[in-house]
């Protein structure tokens, strides 16, 4: 796809235009350039606006793309400028300012691709609008408005006080209606938005036959063209495809800012995921067991206010594997294996590790009857003994907590906290403390 196709395409559906987004691109671009200084000049109207560093944001090489709203462009290029861009685009002047908003972060972005502003307009852009006028002829519409503006100055005044004196004569000797006028009865829409709908943030991703295929849609311009830029930065330009849309009734996606830090630890052939809302869904089976591990602990350590369906975790898969009958021994030997993850510092279970809490508990009612398991909370060695302990202990009522309610009975579970007396792990190592930081499970007699 060309470079103008490309740029058609997503001002399309970031506008809602349909086939009249070819005109508006070319309609827009030729104002661009009308400006005494072209490019440069129309930057200027930004920054006299006190928004130049929005439009800065907009530049090819700038990490992060700004909002902006209908109101701050109409600030910027002016009324009058609106109205000559939506008669000449054939745009309704009630959405020329936010298809503005929507159409010129993506239309100044491509057309500075490479770090260089042009000096004039790209002759691609220029033949889609055909010849436009911004000159004198629109001068002389301006003057020609002003005319008919005059002339109606003194001819409504005059009508005004031909209908007050045909009124009084028609009403004389006539009582006034009764009731209540019409507009005072109708029911009047809410315009808060709570009872409009908001839609979530999706993003799907899949990495196969060297290929990085990507779609979705993000709630604004900015938040687009950042995840474009960390897909394009971590992946290249040349191997990635992405189809990705903005809709203004979608929610900010929560998950933008973590998904693009995640990024460069993604890069393994045959991976897919996809969010929706504050959820995702891993698929990882056609890793390897080892990567399958990373990138799922990878979901579930970055991720923690996001549900993560589909994490690979050993004891899950052990879960699985347990045959009917299963004794108490080897249901617990398959617990141990599970990893539950907690708010830094705190006894708030992560979304992520929910999945793996309901599959725990469904092994635990499937135990023989009347199997008892104590839930222990263990903790590394940093900070003071008697805080470790205390966590220690909130931690394991709370898995405690929520395998009851996931199903247990409560009789079936007891909660112990050992805070940091029971390593197995090298405290002086990162990865010995990640070890000791655990929920561990023993059958009680």
């Amino acid at each position: 796809m060309s470079f103008v196709e490309n740029l058609i395409d997503q001002v399309a559906r970031a506008t809602g235009l349909g086939d009249n987004t070819r005109k508006f691109v070319g309609v827009l671009a030729s104002f661009i350039f009308s400006q005494s200084d072209g490019f440069k000049g129309f930057q200027k109207l930004f920054q006299k606006a006190g928004l130049g560093g929005i439009f800065e944001s907009w530049l090819s090489g700038s990490p992060n793309m700004r909002d902006i709203d209908g109101g701050q462009i109409q600030n910027a290029l002016g009324e009058r400028n609106l109205g000559a861009i939506a008669e000449k685009a054939g745009v309704p002047k009630t959405l020329i300012g936010s298809a503005i908003a929507s159409a010129l972060p993506l239309l100044v972005r491509s057309m500075t691709a490479g770090g260089v502003v042009p000096n004039g307009i790209p002759a691609s852009l220029a033949g889609l609008a055909g010849n436009v006028d911004w000159g004198k002829g629109t001068i002389a519409q301006l003057r020609n408005n002003r005319k008919r503006g005059s002339l109606w100055r003194w001819i409504l005044p005059i009508l005004a006080l031909l209908a007050l004196a045909y009124c009084g004569w028609h009403m004389r000797g006539k009582s006034p209606p009764v009731g209540t006028p019409a507009a005072a009865t109708a029911p009047v829409a809410s315009t808060d938005g709570t009872a409009q709908s908001v839609g979530a943030p999706t993003f799907a991703f899949q990495h196969s036959g060297g290929k990085v295929d990507v779609s979705g849609t993000l709630a604004t311009t900015a938040e687009k063209f950042q995840l474009l830029d960390a897909l394009k930065s971590t992946f290249g330009d040349d191997r990635l495809n992405a189809r990705l849309d903005v809709d203004a009734s979608v929610k900010p996606a929560s998950w933008l800012d973590r998904l693009k830090g995640m990024l460069p630890s993604l890069k393994a052939e045959g991976l897919k995921f996809a969010f929706s809302g504050d959820a995702v869904k891993l698929d990882t089976s056609a890793l390897p067991e080892a990567e399958r591990i990373a990138v799922s602990s990878l979901f579930q350590k970055q991720l923690p206010t996001i549900k993560v369906e589909g994490l690979f975790d050993r004891g899950v898969q052990a879960i699985k594997g347990l045959k009917a009958g299963y004794s108490a021994t080897e249901l617990t030997a398959a617990l141990n294996q599970t990893t539950v993850r907690f708010d830094t510092g705190s006894a708030n279970i992560t979304r992520s590790s929910e999945a793996i809490i309901q599959q725990a508990a469904d092994a635990i009612e499937g135990a023989p009857a009347g199997t008892r398991v104590e839930v222990g909370g263990h903790t590394d060695n940093q900070g003071d003994a008697a805080s470790n302990q205390l966590l220690s202990e909130q931690r394991a009522r709370a898995v405690a907590d929520a395998l009851i309610g996931a199903g247990v009975p409560s009789d079936r579970l007891a909660a112990r906290g050992f805070g940091s007396n029971r390593p197995i792990g090298d405290n002086s190592t990162e990865a010995g403390r990640a070890a000791n930081r655990r929920i561990a499970y023993e059958v009680l007699p």
